[in-house]
């Protein structure tokens, strides 16, 4: 039997925790379906005492055991932190001595460990990121290379991987470790199956339209954070620069004087960097074709599209996506 064990503290994202648990539960149920009496895993819920503990969304739970008193693990999990800002993050992890003494203690045994979200930090607090490849949520990632320069920091994708732990920057890529981890353990029918039942799509990897995202936090200009806010919904529509700060109740001048000022560049050249990183994650994560992203974005034409391509990336749509697929098939052997 394989021992699970996820690492709750108050504060913790419950659904870092208790989704990755439910992939096992489901495993354990197609097991068990199949005319086996006993589980494949066991999952158990830490603190630092075996107290009770808060999760962010207020829900109270009480953890099966302690850190001194938990089985030997074959997975720890570790859910990110609730947090407002980069200050009352670092804040929190400061008051996890005692997990980050424990998980120092299961690095140094090799254990393997999967953190998700900001609860990658409190894994590279402990040192066992140092010289290794990490991942973590989108809006996190200058703070993480300023506190950790140490740790290579891939901006460009949802989840890393090293001999002894997986970092993930989005939920659903966190699931997907799960099904990895089941596939090396129990093998890989049981992780399909179990992907089919939880209707789980696995093959969330990239973060390329995040990154550009994560510019907007670089400024604190609440004006200008509402109008992108429209933008990004609206991305479809032509762009009525009068209409937009008429929404907003301010002139065009101090709409595109401001909008300017916080990102060095005017809302349509912001619109179509938006609509360009939409559409190569459309072209990253489904197979639509050109008239179908043309539709999907808000191009004018197909034409159009292309050639925003080929004078920002130096390549076409189809090259780019053609170009994922080889760097997709060079991973996987």
């Amino acid at each position: 039997m394989y021992h699970i064990l996820g690492l709750a503290f108050d504060g913790f994202q419950s659904s870092g925790i208790s989704t990755t648990f439910d992939v096992f539960n489901v495993v354990n149920t197609l097991w068990q379906q199949r005319g086996n009496d006993t589980p494949l895993y066991q999952c158990h819920l830490l603190s630092a005492q075996g107290e009770r503990v808060t999760a962010s969304n207020g829900m109270t739970v009480l953890a099966d055991t302690s850190l001194d008193a938990a089985p030997e693990a074959d997975l720890i999990i570790i859910p990110g932190l609730h947090h407002i800002d980069g200050d009352d993050l670092l804040h929190k992890l400061s008051k996890l001595k005692t997990e980050k003494q424990w998980l120092q203690h299961q690095h140094q045994q090799a254990k393997l460990i999967a953190a998700n979200c900001s609860g990658v930090f409190l894994l590279a607090e402990t040192g066992a990121l140092e010289g290794e490849v990490a991942t973590t949520a989108w809006w996190l990632g200058s703070l993480f290379k300023q506190r950790y320069p140490m740790v290579t920091l891939k901006t460009d994708t949802l989840l890393t991987e090293n001999p002894h732990n997986f970092c993930t920057g989005a939920m659903a890529a966190n699931i997907g470790v799960m099904l990895q981890i089941v596939e090396r353990q129990v093998g890989r029918q049981l992780a399909l199956d179990c992907a089919k039942t939880m209707l789980i799509d696995a093959n969330q990897s990239y973060a390329s339209p995040y990154l550009f995202m994560q510019e907007q936090y670089d400024h604190q200009d609440s004006l200008i954070l509402a109008v992108e806010s429209w933008m990004q919904r609206h991305m479809t529509q032509p762009l009525d620069l009068k209409a937009l700060a008429d929404l907003h109740h301010v002139s065009e001048r101090t709409l595109s004087r401001r909008f300017q000022k916080a990102h060095k560049m005017s809302p349509s050249e912001y619109l179509q960097k938006l609509r360009l990183e939409h559409t190569k994650l459309l072209l990253e994560t489904t197979n639509l074709n050109i008239e179908q992203l043309v539709e999907r974005v808000g191009y004018s034409s197909p034409s159009s599209l292309r050639r925003l391509f080929k004078n920002t990336l130096g390549i076409s749509p189809r090259e780019y996506r053609s170009q994922l697929k080889t760097s997709k098939r060079g991973k996987e052997k």
